[in-house]
This record gives structure tokens, C-alpha cells and sequence, in this order.
């Protein structure tokens, strides 16, 4: 076993055309020893080599390699292939994408920058991220469609948008995420509509990437939903809630499965009295929850073992920059917790713990400073066209 980790590896190092060359030699290989080995291919080589022949073309698209694929991404803890994508808008937009692993795990000094073929384009300034999930980002624009798409194989799919109509003032919320039960990505849209006493009535709807469809699903009443898209973690939703209690406020995190499609709630970590705000993310395949002291500091919690709230655990304390605009959203967190890529207004920082430090990594478009939004991903070939004919 030894052995032929080392031939895998020896194998994956060499450039495309070597690797093609030399993968011959080994030809009386079982497919199962080949698919170990183009697993480890970065996606772009894997899309050159379905047009070796046509049995690699089924191989290579063939839903079982396409999850293999993506199972194998997740799972490696050193990923070269864990992307951060970021696009920046004010005249037009500007998209691009650079490895994290680099920046934060290499220590690069040299941040390389690519530009991306962003499949929205002028006047859709206003597009944002809702989530990613497998190597799908799942985005909407002003034209009143939403849209999933993978940056590494660039195919997307555009959908229209769920509306309901009422004249009472209302609110929306997102989630998108994966269902592994039925193999089928979601879109979640919450309508919330305020009630008396800081109580929101919320209307749920959910679209099915395999049906293509919208659909109504089970109403729930509750507090007020703070972020504008919930996290994916273990194929559940996660939103921090708010609801007022007599003459104070308590928050806590609200779930959602996306197989049986119902609710859950946890508690977040105790962070004292005062004036704090909760943003959730998951980083490394843990929850983490940020309690944002106003103008202050942002203390990072992690969830070491999911669903088990006695598990929270301290993981940085960030100490607020000077200027301060709005609350630190991390990106990602290096394996011993000493770094911390974040996202604070419109800059892109990575933070020292060790001496409290940020420097700022100029990987936005210069001039396009209005809104920048930015959202981390795995390079996979996750299909946004599950379902279609």
C-alpha cells in the first residue's frame, strides 16, 4: 500500500501532458487505481483529460467520479484547491480568485491573483453571494433570478426567483446547501413579516435543483433572523436568531435539515453582557460562531463536536483595527488557529494572532472599492444542471 501511495503521488506531481505519458505505461492498472489517481488531478486537468477518449469521458463524467471528487476535496484537510473567489463592484465588476492554502498555510508573500470569467455582468452591480457549497456558489442579482455556479469548470444555471406577494412590509432570508439523501442542492428563502412584540411570522419556500421547481414548505414563528444567508454545515442550515424576552435579548442558532426539511435550535456560547452581535460560519468543517463587541473585538467560538453546546470553545480573540467599519467575517482559519483570513468591510486581511496584527492582501479590484462581496470554495465538478434533460 505504501508503494503505490508513492507511485500516486510521484504520478499527480508531473504536468498534464507527463501525466498522460506516463499513466500509459501503467495501463493494466484495476480503475480503481485510477480513479485513486486522478482524484488527485487538479479539476482542469481532470476536464483536458475526458477528451483522451471516450471511455475516459464516462469515467471522468460519470456521477460516481463526480462525488468521489468532491468527497475527496472536502475531506483533504491541505487542499490546494480551497479557493477564495472575490468580486468587487462600482462601475462594473471585477471578479477574481486566488488559493488560500497559499496565503495562509505556504505564507506565501506573493498573493497570485486570477481574474475569473464572472458570469454576471454590468449593470448586475448589486449581486450577491448566498452561500457555497461542494464547489457551487449560489448567487442573486437585481434581475430577479438567482443563479448556481461553479468558478472552476464555469457552468452556471440562472433560475427565477420565488415571490410572494403582500402589501405587509417584509424581509428575506437564504440558505442553499446540499441534500445527500436525495442528491439534490436547495435554495431556502424565508419571507419574514413582523408581528407585535418583536415576533416575525415566516413564510418558507424551498427550490430543488433536481426538480427545478419551487415549493412551499412548513411556516414557523419565530425571532428575528439576523444574517441574510445561513450556513451549511453536516446538510443543515444554521441561522443566528434574535427574540426579545421582557426588557432584554437572547440569541440563539436556528436550523434547518434539508432532507426532512424541519427545524432545530442550539444555543450559541455564553459571551457575556453587552452590546454584541453573532455571525455564524463554518471553517474546517466546524461551526463557528463570532460575538462582535462593538468597535472593540470579535471573539471566535468553534463547535468542536456538532450539536453538543458544551463543546464551545474559545478559538481567537481579534482585536478591532483602527477605522473599524462593520463586523470581521471570517474566511479561514489555519490549522493551529494562529491565522485568521477575514473579511472586514471591503479589504481582505489576514490576522496574526501571535501579535495582533492585519495585513491587508490587495486581491480586490483597484477602483472598485463600492461593495465587494467574497466567499470561500473548493474546486470540484459539481454539475449546477443536476436534474435537467
Amino acid at each position: 500500500m505504501e508503494n503505490q501511495n508513492q507511485t500516486i503521488n510521484q504520478i499527480t506531481e508531473l504536468n498534464p501532458t507527463k501525466f498522460y505519458q506516463e499513466l500509459l505505461k501503467f495501463s493494466c492498472l484495476p480503475d480503481e487505481i485510477i480513479i485513486e489517481i486522478l482524484l488527485r488531478l487538479p479539476v482542469k486537468s481532470i476536464l483536458k483529460f475526458r477528451c483522451v477518449s471516450k471511455y475516459w469521458l464516462s469515467l471522468l463524467s460519470s456521477s460516481h467520479f463526480v462525488k468521489a471528487q468532491i468527497k475527496f476535496s472536502i475531506k483533504d484537510c491541505k487542499n490546494v484547491n480551497f479557493r477564495l473567489v472575490v468580486v468587487a463592484s462600482a462601475s462594473g465588476l471585477v471578479g477574481k480568485m486566488c488559493s488560500i492554502y497559499s496565503i495562509v498555510c505556504e505564507k506565501s508573500s506573493f498573493v497570485n491573483v486570477a481574474k475569473i470569467d464572472y458570469p454576471l455582468k454590468p449593470p448586475f452591480g448589486s449581486a450577491k453571494f448566498l452561500g457555497s457549497c461542494n464547489g457551487l456558489i449560489c448567487l442573486t442579482a437585481m434581475s430577479f433570478k438567482l443563479m448556481l455556479w461553479n468558478p472552476c469548470t464555469g457552468n452556471y444555471k440562472e433560475f427565477q426567483d420565488s415571490f410572494v406577494k403582500s402589501a405587509v412590509s417584509r424581509y428575506i432570508r437564504y440558505g442553499f446547501g446540499y441534500d445527500a439523501i436525495n442528491d439534490d442542492y436547495k435554495v431556502v428563502k424565508i419571507f419574514s413579516f413582523p408581528k407585535d412584540e418583536g415576533k416575525y411570522e415566516n413564510m418558507v419556500k424551498i427550490y430543488s435543483l433536481r426538480s427545478n421547481s419551487w415549493k412551499m414548505s412548513e411556516s414557523f414563528s419565530g425571532g428575528y433572523i439576523n444574517a441574510q444567508s445561513g450556513v451549511i454545515l453536516n446538510e443543515a442550515l444554521h441561522w443566528e436568531v434574535s427574540h426579545c424576552r421582557g426588557s432584554g435579548a437572547h440569541s440563539e442558532i436556528m436550523t434547518f435539515d434539508l432532507a426532512t426539511e424541519t427545524y432545530g435550535v442550539m444555543e450559541l456560547p455564553s459571551c457575556g453582557d453587552g452590546n454584541v452581535s453573532w455571525t455564524l460560519n463554518v471553517l474546517g468543517g466546524r461551526l463557528v460562531a463570532c460575538c462582535n463587541f462593538y468597535l472593540d473585538k470579535t471573539d471566535m467560538w468553534v463547535m468542536k463536536e456538532y450539536g453538543v453546546e458544551k463543546s464551545w470553545t474559545k478559538l481567537v480573540s481579534l482585536s478591532s483595527p483602527s477605522g473599524r467599519m462593520g463586523y470581521i467575517s471570517p474566511l479561514f482559519v489555519s490549522e493551529n488557529g494562529d491565522e485568521v483570513l477575514v473579511k472586514l468591510g471591503t479589504d481582505i486581511s489576514l490576522y496574526d494572532k501571535r501579535n495582533a496584527s492585519y495585513k491587508s492582501l490587495e486581491i480586490h479590484a483597484s477602483g472598485c472599492r463600492l461593495q465587494v462581496q467574497a466567499v470561500t470554495y473548493i474546486e470540484s465538478l459539481a454539475s449546477p444542471h443536476i436534474g435537467d434533460k
